[in-house]
C-alpha cells in the first residue's frame, strides 16, 4: 500500500478547496520530503511546514513544537473565515 496508495493525481489534488496544512518532519523516516512538497504544491493555497529536529513521531517527541504549528495554522483559518464571513 505504501508504494501505490493513495494515488491522487495533481488534477485530483487541485480540486481541494478547504484549508490544508502539510506538516513534514525534518528527520522523517517514512514520508519522503518530495512527496510532502508535491502535495503542498498541488493543493491550492496549501501551507507547508517543516518541523525541525523531529521524526515521524513529532507530536510525541516535541508536542509543544507540533501543537504550536497546528494552532498557528488553525488561527490563520479562523482569521480568514472571520474576515470572509464576519
Amino acid at each position: 500500500m505504501e508504494r501505490t496508495q493513495p494515488n491522487y493525481s495533481a488534477h485530483d489534488l487541485a480540486k481541494i478547496s478547504v484549508p490544508v496544512v502539510i506538516v513534514q518532519s525534518e528527520l522523517e523516516e517514512f514520508i519522503k520530503l518530495e512527496h510532502a512538497e508535491y502535495l503542498a504544491q498541488a493543493i491550492p493555497d496549501a501551507e507547508f511546514i517543516v518541523l525541525n529536529g523531529v521524526s515521524h513521531f513529532a507530536p510525541l517527541q516535541r508536542p509543544e513544537q507540533f501543537n504550536t504549528a497546528m494552532l498557528e495554522s488553525i488561527g490563520k483559518v479562523l482569521a480568514t473565515d472571520a474576515e470572509e464571513f464576519g
